[in-house]
């Protein structure tokens, strides 16, 4: 699909809150929804910032059919039914029937991985990977990759001293035209030691 038809229906989609997201036509963003610059939504996946917020950083990875809900409508199983009685009796509120858990927030550099689902109130830390189709449930920290149903933290992506570093540079905040030149430290650093990987952190930092 062509880049530009990418931009337009993005800027379309999201408005001044797009900051240079890309979102595929297939996606659904809907209700209080903000997504930083460079971040990408696959297709067919569905965002919804009803009841509480979605905040999504920059540089994110959010991949096809990513399911990520703020909080909404609830379905409360301790009493005789779990159905909204407000979608059929106009003198109910929905408010009734609405419970907020809280924000979603993204951090920056997270990459989600295909069919993963984020529940209500749910924080994910910069530089963290969800696994594909894993349920997060829970808060997941910065670097951390998680995987499963629900979602278990099985390691850190880097060391304690690298993860560290890494945050110290906070590159995510700088535009692309920034980073262009030193975009080489990015495709180098999977092949360096811990050392060389530091001093590429150091580089960039600057």
């Amino acid at each position: 699909m062509k880049s530009w038809f990418v931009k337009l229906y993005s800027f379309i989609k999201m408005g001044c809150r797009s900051y240079g997201c890309r979102l595929s036509p297939s996606c659904i963003v809907k209700g209080n929804v903000t997504i930083g610059i460079n971040s990408y939504v696959g297709g067919y996946a569905e965002i919804r910032g009803v009841g509480s917020a979605v905040k999504i950083g920059n540089y994110c990875s959010i991949a096809r059919g990513v399911k990520i809900m703020s909080s909404g409508q609830h379905h409360d199983y301790t009493g005789i039914s779990t159905y909204p009685f407000y979608l059929i009796d106009k003198n109910l509120k929905r408010a009734k029937f609405t419970r907020n858990k809280g924000d979603v927030t993204i951090g920056h550099d997270v990459w989600i991985g295909v069919d993963a689902i984020i529940m209500p109130g749910v924080s994910i830390g910069n530089g963290a990977v969800i696994g594909a189709g894993a349920i997060v449930t829970k808060n997941i920290g910065a670097f951390e990759i998680a995987v499963g149903m629900p979602a278990k933290v099985i390691k850190k992506r880097f060391s304690d001293v690298l993860c560290v570093a890494t945050e110290n540079t906070q590159w995510w905040l700088k535009d692309y035209n920034e980073l262009k030149p030193l975009i080489q430290l990015f495709i180098d650093t999977p092949h360096q030691s811990e050392a060389e990987f530091e001093e590429s952190l150091k580089r960039l930092a600057r």
